[in-house]
């Protein structure tokens, strides 16, 4: 069984490739700021992350975004333009 288990996990690392970011998908994640400055910062620190695509369908996972770009999100939800250059210091952005 543990033999088995090896043999799916070396095959899923190594038939995956990693993209970056498609368009699409940033200007999905900065439609989701609430100010323009949020998406900014989204834009600018979300670009260069990476997509994987495991036999052909790409999977984007949130999970393995960047310490910086999921603190660029967290600034997306915040109401207003202080409280993004707030979050955005505390994350040192």
């Amino acid at each position: 069984m543990k033999k088995l288990l090896s043999i799916i996990f070396i095959t899923l690392i190594t038939s995956t490739n990693a993209y970056s970011l498609s368009e699409d998908k940033l200007i999905e994640l900065t439609s989701k700021a609430r100010t323009n400055a949020a998406a900014g910062l989204i834009y600018d620190y979300c670009a260069g992350e990476e997509e994987i695509k495991v036999r052909g369908i790409k999977v984007s996972l949130e999970i393995l975004y960047s310490k910086r770009c999921k603190c660029a999100i967290k600034a997306g939800k915040a109401k207003n333009r202080a409280a993004v250059g707030l979050i955005a210091d505390q994350c040192g952005l």
